[in-house]
């Protein structure tokens, strides 16, 4: 059987041709480092591929996300660590103004750095991030959600709500991307207490003011009661219960400059909170009386007020006509026995407390959420280090074993080369001699 000279040739051109395109294989494989580089490289491994790829860059937005979340909160904290900060500074201006030998001008001079804080407290109401205020909920508000009212503040103004903004983790879990205004602030506390701006302008009143307030230290409701100006003394819902004294009844007795001796204002134990601060206002010393319901569904803010314009008063217990013993009415409603600036003063310490606690509670919930993302944070990490991994086990060149093959395809290459220029050389008379 004899074989055409063009059939060698031809294949010897396709062999050739499939070393050349061989090389050129392996040579992209040798300059990108990868070995898959489009789906005809290898079609079995495509489709794990594709899928490891797109779990991937899932896990790589999820982990962005993430860090997002973690800055955005570590923003949250750092503003209600300022806060607390600021409140400090606000309890200690406190203590300064208490002191008997602080003159008038003295505890103005203080007034204006409360005023200060007030001042520093809405800006820290009004943080930012990514555009966003963390403080004003999940309302969409056209300007700053916090405003002072008037020129040296007596309040604010807040346009945003008390709803959560949350986020969801990728385990399903959904956390708290913020805290409340509520928990950050105090403000419409469900136990009545005064949000951190109220207690900064209370300050500033006390320190100003030449009228002297002596309020209930603490609400003077028990919990889940409500009380009003028509409830009765020896009602069941007063945190600490009405005792009459001997007689049955419940006496006070009122002095300040003008009336030394006092007067003593008495009253069945049936008594109304509207019957007791009607009977105060007519006492005729000058101190008169108010009392703070709360805003329904709200219960705890209940708290009754005296005041005197022209200073110093006194409330004290005292016996019945006919009896020795005194009721326990100062105790009740959680009143100072000696109303005074300096008394004043040191009640708002407590309130001050109040606020400060509160944004102690509102960082440890931050702290708590900063927690969980964090470990999400770490899962979500080990998994993309994991399947960047296996997309590196599918695509990447065996850069030894490919420089190899490359080396064999290229002597390869070289022989067909040099055997195809030796049968072009070759004549009939060559293969018949």
């Amino acid at each position: 059987m004899r074989i055409a000279t063009s059939s060698l040739y031809e294949q010897q051109t396709n062999a050739i041709d499939n070393l050349v395109v061989q090389q050129a294989n392996e040579g992209q494989q040798l300059s990108t480092g990868k070995s898959l580089n489009q789906p005809s490289d290898n079609p079995s491994l495509i489709a794990e591929d594709l899928a490891i790829r797109t779990d991937g860059a899932l896990g790589t937005q999820t982990s962005s996300n993430l860090t997002n979340l973690s800055n955005q909160l570590t923003t949250v904290d750092g503003a209600l660590n300022s806060l607390t900060s600021v409140l400090q500074q606000v309890r200690s201006l406190a203590i300064q103004g208490a002191s008997d030998t602080v003159t008038a001008s003295q505890r103005q001079a203080i007034a204006t750095q409360v005023n200060q804080l007030f001042q520093e407290s809405v800006g820290l109401a009004n943080t930012q991030f990514a555009g966003q205020y963390v403080f004003a909920g999940t309302a969409n508000t056209a300007g700053t959600p916090v405003q002072a009212v008037g020129t040296a503040p007596n309040g604010i103004t807040f346009s945003g709500n008390l709803q959560a903004q949350t986020q969801r983790l990728p385990n399903g879990q959904i956390v708290d991307s913020s805290v409340t205004f509520q928990q950050a602030f105090n403000y419409n506390s469900p136990d009545g207490s005064p949000d951190v701006f109220q207690v900064m302008k209370n300050l500033q009143l006390a320190l100003t003011s030449s009228t002297v307030v002596d309020e209930s230290s603490v609400a003077v409701n028990q919990g889940g009661s409500y009380i009003t100006l028509g409830t009765q003394l020896n009602a069941a819902g007063f945190l600490t219960s009405m005792v009459p004294d001997g007689s049955g009844q419940i006496s006070i007795n009122i002095s300040n400059a003008s009336v030394p001796s006092g007067v003593t204002l008495t009253f069945a134990s049936t008594a109304t909170i509207g019957a007791v601060i009607a009977a105060i206002d007519g006492s005729g010393t000058g101190v008169t009386a108010q009392f703070v319901p709360g805003t329904f569904p709200q219960q705890g803010a209940e708290r009754l007020l005296l005041s005197d314009s022209a200073g110093a008063f006194q409330v004290n217990n005292v016996p019945s006509a006919g009896t020795t013993t005194a009721a326990n009415f100062t105790a009740v409603f959680n009143l100072q026995t000696q109303a005074n600036t300096v008394q004043q003063l040191s009640t708002q310490l407590g309130d001050i407390d109040r606020v400060i606690q509160a944004v102690s509670n509102a960082r440890a919930f931050l702290g708590a959420n900063i927690q969980s993302i964090q470990a999400a944070g770490t899962a979500v990490n080990a998994q993309v280090l994991n399947d960047t991994q296996v997309q590196s086990n599918i695509e990447d060149t065996d850069i030894a074993k490919v420089t190899s093959q490359f080396s064999l395809t290229q002597t390869a290459l070289q022989a067909a080369f040099s055997t195809t220029a030796q049968i072009e050389q070759k004549s009939l008379f060559d293969y018949i001699s």
